[in-house]
């Protein structure tokens, strides 16, 4: 690990060289009147722009001056260059460093900070290696043989933030990250085993009736974009306030509306003032205003409220829904949240007996006549119409019979047994099903 000043002191003077290498160049015109500095570094990770071709030479020769006083060494094959003339790529330019040539980004693309550089300029490409490495991911973690919550849980938390990074950094569009949406939830549905017409309502809606603890990487995405744009928007560099830098995210959903919606929606709120919507008291919770907050209290809000404005287009495409929206007209039904500790310790079954019997998908007769698969929706017992809800808890010849506490009554009895046996009597009578 070495020293723990080791790096303060490394950037000390790593400052002290590019403040004496700055004079070598004018600061470089990005139009509009906004300049930049010609020197940028994060580190060792040292970045050069300039506006005229005799500066750019004579920078890194400054540089390496400098850099050779404090017997330090360029590499110039770890380092890329690249001219542009006019909005179009000159690969003829060739730099140099100490007699050395540096080979260019047409040649050779380059990795800064995380992110591939090449001569085309554009993240195309990088979109479709982000699709690529999401379906190889999916099919890795099919293949372990593991229990299908185990596999959910390593997509949620090693996957879909190993594919977050890039998402964030290169300008793909939202059609690109529905792609890779749909492969997830296609693998969900499967690891779950639940039916394949489960919509993402019911996987990531936090307003129904059994939260489950998935996130949408669709939805990251957008807080992601929204947190960048909002950080890009405050920030006190003036260049970056002078060149106001847009976010590209296709045609389908564009970051600068939904931050403005979500600003105004807060503005909404502070005037409307706070609403009491669950059990609480009055007064029991405290709301934040958007007037009073600054800095990265605003960016939490903003992002706050894009989740909430998302989640009510899921309710609003539950209620569109007449088989799995059933929910949304349980006005008595309270709500169950799952967390994965409660996952952990139930059985695989049970967990699609739960998705299926709140989302109606089990294969009731009322089901199967809507899918094709049979014509009489009654059912055998009462001759009413048997749908998942007569199933589970409303049938009168199942009730009478002692059908939905036969279980219960069967455990109690067997621990009446129990004690009884412990108690010394050797005469109980269990009752027959």
């Amino acid at each position: 690990m070495g020293f723990t000043i080791s790096p303060i002191l490394f950037v000390m003077a790593m400052e002290v060289i590019l403040k004496a290498a700055e004079d070598s160049a004018d600061p470089a015109n990005l139009g509009n009147g906004c300049c930049m500095p010609p020197l940028k570094a994060f580190m060792d990770d040292t970045t050069i722009i300039c506006s005229k071709e005799d500066e750019t030479r004579r920078m890194p020769e400054r540089l390496h001056v400098l850099m050779a006083w404090c017997r330090i060494k360029f590499k110039p094959k770890k380092s890329r260059s690249l001219s542009v003339r006019k909005g179009k790529i000159d690969a003829t330019t060739i730099f140099t460093v100490a007699s050395q040539q540096m080979p260019a980004v047409s040649q050779e693309p380059v990795k800064s900070l995380g992110r591939w550089y090449d001569s085309s300029m554009k993240d195309t490409k990088r979109g479709l290696e982000t699709v690529e490495l999401a379906t190889e991911g999916l099919l890795a973690i099919n293949r372990y043989g593991l229990q299908g919550k185990l596999k959910v849980w390593c997509l949620q938390f090693m996957l879909i933030p190993k594919l977050l990074w890039p998402l964030l950094i290169y300008e793909i569009c939202s059609t690109t990250v529905e792609a890779i949406k749909a492969k997830i939830n296609k693998f969900t549905r499967r690891w779950l085993e639940v039916p394949p017409g489960v919509t993402d309502v019911a996987m990531y809606c936090r307003k129904a009736k059994m939260r489950l603890p998935l996130k949408s990487i669709l939805e990251e995405y957008n807080c992601g974009k929204a947190r960048l744009l909002s950080m890009l928007e405050d920030s006190e560099d003036p260049v970056v306030k002078t060149v106001k830098p847009t976010i590209k995210t296709g045609r389908k959903w564009k970051v600068v509306e939904a931050v403005d919606e979500a600003k105004e929606c807060l503005k909404t709120k502070e005037v409307t003032g706070q609403t009491q919507t669950d059990r609480k008291g009055l007064g029991s919770s405290t709301a934040k205003r958007w007037s009073k907050a600054e800095g990265k209290e605003k960016r939490d809000m903003v992002i706050i409220e894009i989740r909430l404005n998302e989640d009510s287009r899921r309710v609003q495409r539950a209620v569109q829904q007449p088989q799995q929206g059933q929910w949304t007209n349980w006005d008595n039904a309270l709500q169950k949240s799952l967390t994965w500790t409660e996952i952990w310790h139930m059985a695989p079954l049970r967990i699609s007996f739960l998705i299926r019997s709140v989302y109606d998908l089990w294969p009731s007769n009322a089901n199967l006549v809507r899918w094709g698969k049979k014509e009489d929706p009654t059912c055998p017992l009462c001759q009413g119409r048997q749908t998942t809800e007569h199933v589970l808890s409303s049938c009168k010849i199942a009730l009478s019979q002692g059908r939905y506490t036969w279980r219960h009554n069967r455990v109690l009895q067997e621990l009446a047994a129990i004690i009884s046996t412990a108690k010394g009597e050797t005469t109980f009578l269990i009752p027959t099903r």
